[in-house]
């Protein structure tokens, strides 16, 4: 059918009206999909003969690992450096297996940039090599896209393209301003030449692609003039799943379509379900096959460990995805999903560890299993899977949910779903989605891996060459500040058009009377979720009518602007906050904070952290309350500056961490070094009640002797006692116990892990309020923030309400 003689059917032309004629000649537009595992660069041309925009994926030289030439338009977002080399792409990702990451590999740094955590790669072998000197993941990012650029010159003049390149980039329509600021720094570094609108939703260039390639096939949209279809875009890739929702409609001047949502940045995609398959099923069983169980290494090492498995389950899952993907009948998968046949793969996985060289050359994962992981991530829920020692597995309905009920629609309004993204070939996805839309109609692309950049390119080629963009982007979370007012107040709201106007707050006054310091914390999404924290200060004070002005802007490429004034006074602005992309609970800020300094501190030190940064990190970690990160780090430190006096330290973390396995070890290890010391006998001897309990009996007895006041003692003798039928010792020990801790709880000096002690007591002696109470008067863990709540605004008429 013809597009032109339709004035329903969508094409580019209907949505530019336009003659195509004004285009700027000498000029090659280009567009590169940059994903998380895999980047895509196509260029885009018109053809007057047609009346066409032309678009192809490009074929980029990449070098492999034996230094033979290997040409793809896909180019795996991996860096190496190997033998003296770098290499990036294909090569590099084949190194997966034998190098470190951090180290002398880098991958998945797309979803990494935006968080300045210092020198995260601080053992990195290129650290101080001039023109590469990679650091950090923004440090990657900028090598890539060098390493890109002079790929695209390249083929550019071998094709006969003007150098005059015009670039625009996909990004996830999440990515928050922090994210975009890095990436467009790393584009600046290399003279990458970039608009103002350069950077387009991943979500938006796939719709567009569709709308292009559809010209040609039967799936082509048509428009009524009297209903406004809209489009719900999954985008679901190596790193994210990002979701948009498109309104089409027609109008006088032609078609049109509009952002209605997005969705939150969600770390979700194919990487994830790896990380679920290696974790589950192929690191248990190489750990075993070398006579090790994953409870004998700390979680750092685990990591790596569990880092050169990724690729095998990636294998297994394609393989498992392409056999099923044949024997689907209308997305409905077969029924030998659920059996337990091996999906086997041969490759040799070699990996040194602290506990010596493991390797392992045949894997497998079953039918079963993979059928099992996958429905952690199709399950119809909106809480996340969260499992000891490990990120959170976030599912697809998460972000689809958030999508839709931004858009103020229901399930049934939608009237497509667009697929797009390498993992939206995974079957299981798309059976889930089937099931889940059943009354919208699936649209999948032909190749879902080239789409995005496809749309890029012509999303390039209009804003470049005709200063148009076809899909106004929009904001995907409010961006508010935080008041001593009861509700947030809004500044910028979901949903807002981009680039915006300017934003004028001129409502807010101090919240006290001659307040030297304003603060304005300014979030989006979530309180958790800080961008930076505006000061105004002022020597004797503000009044507390004082207006203070906020003025807030958002550019084309969703970068926020703002600036804060009162009575003639500017804001100092602090360092945007490098975790914005990240919900996090104040305790978590300040971890990060202490692993950046560790990061920074071990570059400095030839990659090894100082003895002070580790105890700091220790300490950051044990205030957020995670107990097994603290005691992880604290071996870590006495393995660098060994200190055999500090082993029964590392047994108490380990134990309010809930391993007792670790705790034990090392209280061992305390009272082999000191066989009289008080403390690593009763800790071990209360280990050991259920394990062992004549040896328990033992060390808790000589314990009691050391210090026959030790209230705790006295406890843990009581239990046995009691085993023993001694019940009147048992009370003996018991109410003196008692006795001793309810006089120090009284008088205030009773210790924060005594407090439990005394709560247990009681209750062994019947005292039900007073162990109420105690449990109630227990000091709650100081919290911490990222700014001063004294310091904080009101609304102007909330601040005057008396």
């Amino acid at each position: 059918m013809n597009v032109e003689e339709n004035n329903n059917l969508l094409s580019i032309r209907s949505m530019l009206p336009e003659s195509f004629s004004q285009l700027k000649e000498e000029q090659t537009f280009v567009g590169i999909d940059f994903g998380t595992s895999t980047t895509v660069v196509s260029v885009a041309t018109y053809d007057s003969s047609i009346r066409k925009i032309k678009v192809q994926p490009i074929y980029l030289d990449q070098m492999l690992e034996d230094g033979t030439k290997y040409q793809s338009e896909k180019i795996p977002s991996v860096i190496a450096w190997f033998k003296n080399i770098l290499l990036i792409g294909e090569g590099a990702s084949n190194l997966k297996f034998t190098l470190k990451k951090g180290k002398n590999i880098w991958y998945s740094f797309k979803m990494e940039i935006g968080e300045d955590l210092g020198a995260k790669y601080y053992d990195s072998e290129v650290a101080n090599i001039d023109s590469i000197k990679i650091r950090n993941p923004k440090d990657c990012v900028r090598i890539f896209f060098m390493y890109l650029r002079m790929l695209i010159e390249r083929y550019c003049t071998r094709s006969g393209l003007s150098l005059n390149i015009n670039y625009a980039i996909s990004i996830p329509a999440s990515f928050e301003a922090n994210q975009r600021r890095e990436l467009m720094e790393a584009l600046e570094a290399n003279g990458m030449a970039v608009s103002r609108q350069s950077l387009i939703d991943e979500p938006n260039a796939a719709f567009i692609s569709y709308v292009n390639d559809s010209q040609d096939t039967d799936k082509i949209l048509t428009i009524s003039p009297s209903y406004n279809p809209k489009v719900l875009v999954f985008d679901f890739g190596g790193g994210t799943c990002d979701i948009s929702i498109l309104e089409i409609g027609k109008s006088v001047n032609g078609f049109y379509s509009k952002n209605l949502s997005i969705s939150k940045f969600m770390k979700l995609g194919g990487d994830d379900i790896d990380r679920y398959l290696t974790y589950q099923y192929l690191l248990p069983r190489f750990l075993a096959y070398n006579n090790f169980t994953i409870d004998k290494f700390r979680s750092p090492e685990i990591k790596i460990i569990a880092a050169k498995l990724y690729k095998v389950a990636e294998k297994i899952k394609i393989n498992v995805c392409k056999s099923f993907s044949v024997l689907a009948n209308n997305f409905v998968l077969p029924s030998i999903k659920d059996s337990d046949s091996k999906n086997t793969l041969s490759t040799p996985v070699r990996i040194e560890t602290t506990k010596g060289v493991f390797s392992q050359e045949d894997f497998y994962i079953t039918n079963k299993e993979i059928t099992e992981a996958m429905s952690i991530f199709t399950k119809d829920s909106r809480l996340p899977l969260r499992i000891k020692r490990q990120e959170d597995y976030n599912n697809i309905f998460i972000p689809i949910k958030s999508a839709i009920e931004k858009a103020h629609i229901s399930i049934e309004e939608l009237d497509y779903v667009l697929l797009i993204g390498g993992s939206s070939k995974n079957p299981y996805i798309q059976e889930a989605l089937h099931k889940y839309f059943e009354g919208s109609e699936l649209l999948i692309p032909r190749d879902l891996q080239t789409h995005v950049s496809k749309g890029t390119a012509i999303h390039s080629f209009l804003m470049n060459g005709m200063n148009k963009c076809l899909i106004q982007p929009i904001t995907s979370e409010p961006i508010f500040v935080i008041t001593k007012d009861t509700l947030r107040k809004v500044l910028i709201p979901a949903g807002t058009i981009i680039p915006s106007d300017t934003v004028i707050i001129n409502d807010l006054v101090p919240s006290r009377d001659n307040q030297e310091v304003i603060e304005l914390p300014i979030c989006v999404g979530s309180q958790n979720k800080m961008l930076f924290n505006l000061k105004i200060t002022c020597d004797g004070g503000f009044p507390i009518n004082a207006e203070i002005k906020l003025a807030l802007e958002l550019t084309a490429d969703k970068l926020l602007l703002a600036q804060a004034n009162c009575l003639g006074v500017n804001c100092i602005i602090e360092p945007q906050n490098p975790f914005a992309n990240k919900e996090l609970t104040t305790e978590e800020r300040i971890v990060l904070a202490a692993e950046r300094q560790a990061n920074l501190e071990a570059e400095k030190n030839g990659g090894v952290p100082t003895k002070q940064s580790l105890i700091s990190l220790r300490q950051a970690y044990n205030k957020a309350g995670n107990a097994f990160r603290a005691a992880e780090t604290y071996e870590f430190q006495l393995e660098l500056y060994p200190n055999p006096n500090s082993y029964n330290e590392v047994g108490v973390l380990y134990s309010n961490a809930g391993n007792e396995n670790k705790a034990i070890d090392f209280y061992e290890r305390a009272l082999a070094n000191n066989p009289d010391g008080f403390h690593p006998m009763f800790n071990l001897g209360h280990s050991l009640i259920n394990r062992d309990p004549k040896r328990a009996e033992a060390l808790l007895r000589k314990a009691h002797l050391l210090d026959p006041s030790h209230a705790p003692s006295m406890i843990a003798l009581a239990g046995i006692e009691e085993r023993l039928g001694h019940k009147g010792e048992a009370q003996r020990l018991n109410q003196e116990a008692y006795n001793i801790l309810y006089k120090k709880w009284k008088g205030g000096s009773l210790s924060d892990f005594e407090y439990s002690w005394l709560e247990s007591v009681a209750q062994r002696l019947g005292l039900k309020n007073v162990a109420q109470e105690v449990r109630q008067s227990k000091p709650k863990l100081d919290q911490e923030s990222y700014y001063n709540e004294d310091n904080l605004t009101r609304t102007r008429f909330v601040s005057l309400t008396k």
